[in-house]
């Protein structure tokens, strides 16, 4: 039993998440029957779909805590909780992923209810699973310190790269021309695809970018406010261009033309974003955060989260271009051939296998 709800508190990355597993584990792990549980439709061939409503099993509901466990206790033998918003009890074994433990690492960013939800809630279910499942390394010793979950207990498991992100070096500069003409962009932009939270470090990057000298545009994705003011950071060299949210298509298509996909969050659970840029053979700069050096290994410029000086020294080089970048995205390419959604799905299904002998 799959919960595979799609909800407003779920990030870009968490739904595509849920959206890959139920489309590729019936493919990946034939010997399994699955059954999902979702309040929006589902293009999984394989997999029976059990329709809710966002009402009958919102986040912190009644139905999340009463309905949606009867629910998979009557259709299955092993649960999987995909979202760090799952019911108190399950009268099914189950596992459980979490993606990051963000929330505790900055609980003042915040609600105050947060620090209550994963102690009475996501603390207790993680202790409960057969296996938590978490996307990098990085988070195992956090759901230790955080959750006082016992670290034989956490199943690494990576993300993938979805196919439509990989662009080959034939079809890059034609893809880049039409995304630049699409949005009216300049020859050389940085692009950042993510939300404003605060600790994704976007003044940082702002404030690298608005030293450079050379004429460049910072171009972000997603809505929200920012946690400073982003006027301060404007440059008589550049514009900065918020797009607010864009289609997959369109993504591809800034990944494939910008100078530099730049990732300068202070802590990420994995770095989905590094993935694509690379795998759409984007130059690829990333914060020296465990997480995000773990996914981008030698494939990425790095730099300390809280220099800007030092990143505006990499945004000057991705500029300058050269061997060097051309060196660096091809190992990027290299880099995210490894990591698919298949071998994700196929991962996954190992744990309920574990799980289900357990």
């Amino acid at each position: 039993m799959l919960d595979a709800r799609l909800t407003r508190q779920m990030s870009v990355g968490m739904q595509t998440y849920v959206r890959e597993l139920v489309a590729r584990l019936p493919r990946v792990a034939p010997d399994l029957r699955f059954c999902a549980v979702s309040n929006v439709d589902l293009d999984s061939p394989g997999v029976e779909v059990l329709r809710v409503s966002g009402s009958e099993t919102a986040n912190f509901s009644l139905g999340e805590q009463i309905t949606l466990p009867r629910m998979m206790r009557e259709r299955g033998d092993l649960a999987h909780f995909m979202s760090v918003y799952a019911p108190r009890f399950s009268s099914l074994p189950y596992v459980y992923t979490i993606h990051d433990l963000i929330h505790r690492r900055f609980p003042e960013y915040f609600s105050w209810k947060v620090p209550t939800y994963y102690r009475f809630v996501a603390g207790p279910v993680a202790r409960g699973a057969r296996a938590v499942l978490t996307d990098a390394r990085a988070t195992v010793p956090d759901l230790h310190a955080h959750l006082g979950l016992r670290e034989s207990a956490a199943r690494v498991v990576p993300l993938g790269v979805a196919e439509n992100f990989r662009v080959d070096e034939t079809a890059r500069e034609p893809l880049a021309l039409k995304t630049r003409a699409r949005f009216g962009l300049s020859a050389s932009f940085f692009l950042y695809a993510g939300n404003h939270r605060k600790h994704k470090n976007l003044e940082t990057l702002f404030d690298a970018w608005s030293r450079l000298e050379q004429p460049s545009d910072l171009v972000v994705t997603e809505g929200g406010p920012f946690a400073f003011d982003v006027d301060r950071y404007a440059s008589r060299s550049g514009r900065i261009v918020l797009l607010g949210r864009v289609s997959e298509e369109e993504l591809v298509g800034l990944y494939a033309a910008c100078a530099a996909v730049v990732q300068p969050s202070s802590y990420e659970g994995f770095g989905l974003s590094v993935l694509e840029s690379m795998a759409a053979g984007a130059t690829t700069i990333v914060a020296q955060t465990p997480a995000l050096l773990e996914v981008a290994g030698d494939a990425a410029m790095t730099f300390a989260p809280s220099d800007a000086a030092g990143l505006s020294q990499q945004l000057t080089a991705a500029l300058a271009g050269g061997d060097i970048m051309d060196a660096l995205r091809a190992r990027g390419r290299a880099r995210a051939r490894e990591f698919t959604w298949d071998r994700t799905a196929s991962s996954t299904a190992d744990v309920y296998r574990e799980a289900l002998g357990a």
